[in-house]
């Protein structure tokens, strides 16, 4: 594990604290620190503040989110719901403020280790399935006139231009199409998300959503291609004359 933290006295408790539950804990002040202990070996799970001497943390946040095998977790002073929201959006599994009871951070970080080994589980029967040559897989789906290419991670306007997506707002776009028709929880979609199967952020999921909505606008003659489904969750749908394809590769 390792802990990026100006403040001293968090990075000692956390040590303290972690170390007592069998974790190997590694502690730097800086982000230039950090990314040299990053680049002499991996870690299960990072632990970052946001205000840095030297700089941002979500910079690195974003960069780690696009390995979902390793665990993120914020440990901020900062408080409010947009604070909130950006990191997970950004793809943290977790958000801890500052000051926060040691007991709660312990069994957070065993919640995202439990997240992570099911990946690499998951991972490894991918693996596996991947050799069998009558294994096949959708490459791309295709809905009106854009294109959702899973392989590449990209999504393209019906021009033929690529629409710029966060982490987050991929995988809930493709969570969505991949069950088409079916209404999904926030649970379900936060869980699409990192794989994060403890509670859920629900405003975090609605302002992806309306993110989402924005950059993938619907022809005039409906409002949305996800439907909010009140009390429930969202949908993608389009209208009965129109076809979602797969290609598949």
């Amino acid at each position: 594990m390792l802990v990026l933290d100006d403040e001293i006295q968090i990075t000692e408790l956390l040590e303290m604290a972690l170390s007592e539950y069998g974790c190997d804990v590694c502690t730097v002040s800086k982000i230039s620190e950090f990314q040299n202990k990053q680049a002499e070996q991996a870690f299960d799970i990072y632990i970052i503040d946001l205000g840095l001497p030297d700089g941002n943390g979500l910079s690195l946040i974003q960069e780690l989110s696009q390995n979902p095998a390793c665990g993120v977790i914020i440990v901020s002073g900062r408080g409010a719901d947009t604070d909130r929201i950006v990191g997970l959006e950004i793809g943290a599994d977790d958000y801890i403020t500052k000051p926060f009871k040691l007991r709660e951070l312990v069994a957070r970080v065993h919640a995202v280790l439990r997240r992570t080994q099911r990946h690499r589980v998951v991972q490894q029967d991918v693996a596996h399935a991947t050799t069998d040559s009558t294994a096949d897989t959708t490459s791309t789906i295709q809905f009106d006139d854009y294109r959702l290419d899973l392989g590449a991670r990209l999504l393209f306007a019906p021009h033929g231009g690529e629409i710029e997506l966060t982490t987050a707002e991929f995988n809930l776009l493709a969570a969505l199409l991949n069950r088409r028709g079916q209404v999904l929880t926030r649970d379900q979609l936060m869980n699409a998300i990192k794989g994060r199967d403890w509670e859920s952020y629900d405003r975090a999921v609605d302002s992806l959503v309306s993110r989402l909505r924005s950059k993938i606008p619907a022809p005039s003659r409906r409002s949305h291609y996800i439907r909010t489904v009140h009390g429930v969750g969202y949908a993608f749908s389009l209208p009965s004359n129109d076809r979602v394809r797969d290609h598949e590769g």
